[in-house]
């Protein structure tokens, strides 16, 4: 693989960072779709059988960038996340997007994925953003809850007031903007898809980087577990998934996985694009976030 920054750009003057935030997370959805090992896939080898460069031919100066979309039931997109690997500096950048996000063309990126798929909203993602995509990978909400509850509670704090479910009363209960709240699975899946924010779906974008970092970080801390762990995760996206990753794909990443998890433990943060919402459900992000985009994605 090749670094896949473009250019150097000056670095953001001013970006919503939302640190200690997988699918998609996610963990959602971040990277945590090359968190797994090689026996889970179909045809794999084990450690023992492996020729001595398949695990150590992905350089220390290689970026991935994996796009992930959540969805639910009915293939109603929940959120859409870029997750940045960046080995030389043992990062993982969360960029959270949204299903409204202005593809150009006067499409969002909800209908191209619903119109074209997966892959074509990926496309579309990466000319926007000028940018190249590596891998794309789709998860289920059900995925996403139990990924994130491998992971570990982690706390957030909200970015707007929510009223939600009570689990332990069967009531409702409420929170004001700030609140530190613990997220699991459920709970994750309640808040990217919670759709009465006052800040409206923008808050949706802000809360899935938000917890995309936060549960990576948590992930991280807990070394010994994490690289035990990353087989099962790995597992349940992959069985999941409408992904373009292969086996090679992280036969060629493990090393530089394990590296990062036995030497960061708090890897990762979110960093929202700026933009303007032209109504409820169209978001164009700023040109200035674009052009400065490459000052945070270079080493």
């Amino acid at each position: 693989m090749q670094n896949k920054n473009k250019k150097q750009r000056s670095q953001l003057p001013v970006a919503a960072v939302y640190a200690a935030a997988l699918l998609i997370g996610l963990v959602v959805f971040g990277l945590i779709g090359f968190f797994a090992v090689r026996g889970f896939l179909p045809g794999n080898k084990s450690e023992s059988e492996m020729n001595p460069g398949d695990s150590l031919s992905y350089s220390a100066t290689d970026d991935t960038l994996i796009l992930y979309t959540l969805a639910d039931s009915e293939d109603n997109l929940s959120s859409v996340l870029l997750s940045v690997f960046k080995p030389s500096t043992q990062n993982i950048i969360i960029i959270p997007l949204t299903p409204f996000l202005d593809c150009g063309d006067g499409k969002t990126f909800d209908e191209i994925y619903h119109a074209q798929g997966i892959a074509d909203a990926a496309d579309a993602t990466a000319r926007l953003l000028d940018i190249e995509i590596d891998k794309y990978m789709t998860l289920s909400e059900d995925t996403y809850s139990e990924i994130i509850n491998i992971m570990g509670t982690s706390i957030v704090s909200l970015v707007d007031p929510i009223v939600i479910p009570d689990r332990a009363t069967g009531g409702t209960v409420s929170y004001q903007k700030g609140a530190r709240i613990a997220v699991d699975g459920d709970m994750a899946v309640t808040l990217v898809s919670y759709d009465s924010y006052s800040g409206g779906f923008g808050s949706n974008m802000k809360m899935a980087g938000e917890i995309a970092a936060a549960s990576i970080n948590t992930f991280f801390k807990q070394v010994n577990t994490a690289k035990v762990d990353i087989d099962v995760i790995f597992s349940k996206e992959y069985a999941d998934a409408n992904t373009n990753m292969t086996q090679s794909d992280y036969n060629m990443m493990k090393s530089a996985i394990v590296y990062v998890i036995e030497n960061s433990t708090m890897p990762s943060y979110s960093l929202t694009p700026t933009g303007v919402w032209t109504d409820a459900t169209h978001f164009t992000v700023d040109q200035t976030f674009i052009s400065h985009l490459d000052g945070y994605l270079e080493d």
